[in-house]
């Protein structure tokens, strides 16, 4: 997954976003973060930046450190946050392109799912460019976790034609169960972005009760999710 690239561009149009929001948008309570309004949300995304480039927070970030960084910007306009954001995120770039381990990569995955979170929030489209970066990054690391005392689940996205075998189905035996959905659903399923009634509203075969909850890497939301 080229991180610092999908942090970039995502980046980029919530920025945008952001200097076209009124007072009421930005107090728009966020479902997919029912803690949050869209403004908190970017409060966020900036406290998170200037933290990972200061070295506070090393990814990912417990909801203890997310709440404090929030609060701590509690009185920051809209355009100060931004502001914040734009500063620190040329430091964090450099970090996701050099830094070998993995967790730096989640910032770029924080920042697209939250990207979608506030446009569904706001009743926007989805944001679907680079869903097959995050789908394969979320799916690959799934895969190698899978349990062998679980269920096999060959996972193909419709969009893209990308295939992952979570369990024994790599291993020349027909998995015991089969799903497929967008490269976009995906990813957004398999990161705590899809009730467990939209997971298994989608489209499977065989019974999925068995690996429904095992599906999502982040708390699955109880109520359904538009974006």
């Amino acid at each position: 997954m080229d991180s610092a690239l999908i942090y970039q561009q995502a980046q980029d149009r919530l920025l945008v976003l952001a200097a076209g929001l009124d007072e009421a948008s930005l107090a728009t309570v966020v479902p997919a973060c029912p803690a949050w309004d869209v403004r908190q949300t970017y409060a966020h995304m900036a406290g998170l930046c200037a933290e990972v480039v200061q070295g506070l927070v090393t990814p990912p970030a417990s909801d203890e450190v997310t709440a404090r960084q929030v609060a701590d910007r509690a009185d920051k306009r809209i355009d100060e946050l931004t502001a914040e954001w734009e500063e620190g995120a040329p430091a964090l770039l450099e970090l996701m392109r050099t830094q070998t381990r993995l967790r730096y990569s989640l910032p770029a995955l924080d920042t697209w799912h939250h990207e979608n979170d506030i446009r569904g929030a706001l009743g926007l489209e989805p944001q679907t460019e680079g869903a097959d970066q995050l789908a394969a990054f979320v799916l690959g690391g799934l895969a190698r976790g899978w349990s062998a005392d679980r269920p096999s689940v060959h996972v193909r996205a419709t969009d893209t034609g990308q295939e992952w075998h979570l369990g024994e189905g790599d291993q020349g035996k027909a998995a015991d169960l089969t799903l497929s959905a967008s490269a976009f659903e995906l990813a957004r399923a398999i990161t705590g972005r899809r009730s467990p009634a939209q997971i298994r509203a989608l489209d499977w075969s065989g019974d999925p009760a068995g690996v429904v909850h095992l599906l999502p890497t982040l708390p699955a939301p109880d109520k359904d999710l538009a974006v």
